[in-house]
């Protein structure tokens, strides 16, 4: 009975819920992330079942404090080819995100990248495909990338946008590392119900609705639209570096005046 007090007692204790997944606490903890579009897809360390995709992911917790006894993470899908890549150690607390796309045909002349940035949170895409964003190691390794040459982008809310090219080798590990840097300026889409109202930023007209802003400094601005037959609209609108901004303006039609209502004069003398 006191054996298990204490089983139980270390469980409650060691893990965090976080959504539907349970984190555990424990010092030396680090966590691999399996990332991929076929929901119920199976995954293994070697032989060891982790466990399933569900939601685009796994997160699978281990023990970083020891050498991995695995060496290969292996994913099945009915109707697929199975898939095994080699196994890479995460750190302490920390997340590494696996990528695994499978194929029906084959995994020849494919490859893997290791994307790398830093801080984390970035989002890496080859010809304009999504490989997804990195996690808070900063570290999203995707499997079974076709070999080519491909223009790379680092994306990111408030950063510059890195555009690269880079080749991937068959058989082979590419490591791409950015280091992202905060974007000055931003972009802003600015529409009006109904269109065509005068747009003024700042005081300064710059056209008429809807439009598109390019190259405007981050941090607050005043929005005001003017249209005749119409009350001003202004709002305080934040533009974040890097990022695409949206405002949607509802013009409120100016009240028409009250009729000016006269009393009747009764001349002097009549009834």
């Amino acid at each position: 009975m006191l054996l298990t007090s204490l089983v139980l007692f270390s469980t409650i204790f060691c893990c965090q819920a976080l959504g539907d997944e349970k984190r555990f606490s424990s010092p030396g903890i680090g966590y691999i992330e399996v990332r991929s579009d076929l929901e119920g897809a199976r995954v293994y360390f070697d032989t060891l079942y982790m466990g399933y995709i569900s939601g685009g992911k796994l997160t699978i917790p281990v023990d970083t404090t020891v050498a991995p006894s695995w060496k290969n993470v292996r994913m099945e899908y009915s109707g697929y080819l199975p898939y095994a890549g080699p196994y890479i150690q995460t750190e302490p607390d920390k997340t590494i995100a696996y990528k695994i796309d499978l194929s029906k045909t084959s995994y020849e002349r494919t490859g893997m990248v290791r994307f790398i940035s830093e801080p984390a949170g970035a989002e890496f895409l080859l010809n304009d495909k999504s490989m997804g964003t990195t996690p808070d190691s900063g570290v999203l390794i995707a499997y079974t990338v076709p070999r080519g040459l491909y223009v790379v982008n680092a994306q990111k809310p408030g950063d510059q946008t890195i555009t690269d090219q880079l080749y991937v080798d068959d058989n082979a590990v590419t490591t791409y590392r950015v280091k992202m840097i905060p974007s000055p300026l931003g972009e802003l889409n600015i529409y009006s119900n109904p269109d065509g109202g005068e747009i003024f930023v700042d005081n300064r007209m710059v056209g008429l609705a809807p439009l598109h802003l390019k190259d405007i400094t981050t941090g607050e601005h005043t929005v005001m639209i003017r249209k005749a037959g119409y009350q001003d609209w202004v709002a305080n609108v934040s533009v974040l570096g890097g990022s695409l901004g949206s405002v949607e303006a509802v013009l409120v039609s100016t009240p028409a005046p009250e009729p000016v209502v006269t009393a009747d004069v009764t001349e002097p003398g009549k009834q």
